[in-house]
């Protein structure tokens, strides 16, 4: 069985996560897609990001820089979520997911119509009756609660 990556990212602004309302899908997901063949999972998610919502983020580490790199081995951001997912893909996908922060000053995302139907900002309370997998109700409700402080 052949297995494919991509990978979401939970930007978080008062107490609101970032989710867009995903055409192939049609269920509301965090920002996000496939990682290229040439990509890192970082580098596939700010691409994706900026395609998604025209806004330029970073990813936020969920570990600790251990290693601060050498010509060998580059240390690469962790994701503070990881799944196997199964449904709405030809093949299954593992899912890399990251809380990411936005570049620069606070922009209005807008929605890239030929992936996506809308893109707006949901609380915990909305969660439960927003159209959407019951994966991304968890994961979104937990970026909201454990969402980074600078």
């Amino acid at each position: 069985m052949k297995i494919k990556s991509h990978v979401g990212g939970y930007l978080v602004r008062n107490g609101k996560a970032l989710l867009v309302h995903h055409n192939g899908f049609d269920k509301w997901t965090p920002p996000g897609g496939r990682i290229e063949e040439t990509e890192t999972p970082a580098e596939a998610l700010v691409r994706e990001f900026k395609e998604e919502t025209n806004m330029s983020v970073e990813i936020i580490s969920a570990l600790p820089e251990v290693f601060a790199g050498d010509d060998n081995a580059t240390p690469l951001p962790a994701p503070f979520y990881m799944d196997f997912e199964r449904e709405g893909f030809a093949a299954p996908h593992i899912g890399h997911y990251y809380y990411v922060k936005e570049v620069g000053e606070a922009t209005t995302p807008t929605h890239q119509v030929e992936e996506a139907y809308g893109i707006d900002w949901y609380g915990k309370d909305e969660l439960q009756s927003l159209k959407t997998f019951d994966q991304v109700r968890a994961v979104a409700a937990y970026a909201i609660d454990n969402y980074p402080k600078e």
